[in-house]
């Protein structure tokens, strides 16, 4: 006997928080059951804000997966820039990563961005995608965290 089995494919603009937070948990849940180490099940995502009163004036989201931490963005108000607090977040930002195990932290920047802020405090260009997008370049980037343990 033959069944014929029959696939849709949906897509859906803006996925929920749930059905984000269910996909990332199917892919740790596996990546994890391959890596052989439990102390590779700690994920957390989270952000740090950066206020002046009420007002956002820098912030950063990060997620926590395989004892590394993905700087996914890392914003400043422009014109809190040349202040230091892109600087005293991203060595907070260190601070968390330390503290919730990770022994690096990776992300990327454009060319338009700030990747040379970052090779600044330590971070090294382990990757490029060249002319993206059209007219620059994409860096990716990677700091390995010292614990004041070892």
């Amino acid at each position: 006997m033959e069944f014929e089995v029959t696939y849709t494919l949906e897509r859906i603009k803006n996925p929920s928080e749930d059905l984000q937070t269910d996909l990332w948990n199917r892919l740790h849940e596996f990546s994890v059951s391959k890596l052989g180490d439990p102390g590779m099940e700690k994920k957390e995502f989270f952000a740090l804000l950066v206020k002046e009163g009420e007002e956002l004036v820098a912030a950063s989201l990060c997620y926590l997966f395989f004892k590394g931490l993905n700087l996914q963005l890392l914003w400043v108000a422009e014109e809190k820039r040349g202040m230091d607090l892109g600087t005293k977040l991203l060595k907070q930002i260190e601070e968390e990563a330390k503290t919730l195990g990770a022994t690096l932290v990776f992300g990327y920047s454009f060319g338009f961005q700030a990747p040379k802020f970052y090779i600044k405090l330590g971070y090294e260009e382990v990757g490029k995608i060249s002319n993206y997008p059209e007219g620059q370049n994409c860096y990716f980037l990677c700091k390995k965290l010292v614990s004041e343990l070892t």
